[in-house]
């Protein structure tokens, strides 16, 4: 009897300890890679949009300026998503590939040129060295 109690103590710490680490995938590879390049098109985008010069020029030009400027980090985006996808749906050619990467990149654009309008409103309206009053 003593030994069935011990035997199922045992088996109960057992089922206590942590799971095995799980190994990375190509998947978790691609993905890592995707958010890398996510990272570094958002941040170009956004980099432009707070440095590129806003006194007389409209928002979404700049904002598309800044777009405009981020070509690089657009392509490899767009090589990262296709890889990314390429895992998951391996079935796909490397056109249809090419075609989602493009819509799905196509939409973070969209969002990221959004943001760098506000960003450009908002510097536009920083009161610019002005006299103190009075």
């Amino acid at each position: 009897m003593r030994a069935l109690a011990g035997l199922s103590l045992l088996l109960m710490v057992a089922a206590c300890d942590a799971p095995p680490p799980r190994v990375d995938t190509a998947g978790d590879a691609a993905r890592a890679a995707m958010d890398t390049a996510t990272a570094a098109y958002a941040g170009c985008i956004d980099n432009g949009a707070k440095t590129i010069p806003a006194d007389e020029e409209a928002a979404g030009n700049i904002a598309l300026e800044a777009v405009a400027a981020c070509k690089a980090e657009r392509a490899q985006l767009v090589a990262a998503v296709a890889a990314f996808k390429a895992v998951g749906a391996p079935s796909l050619r490397p056109d249809q590939l090419e075609i989602v990467a493009e819509a799905s990149v196509q939409a973070l654009e969209n969002d990221a040129r959004q943001a760098a309008v506000v960003t450009v409103v908002r510097r536009q309206n920083q009161p610019q060295n002005q006299p103190p009053k009075g």
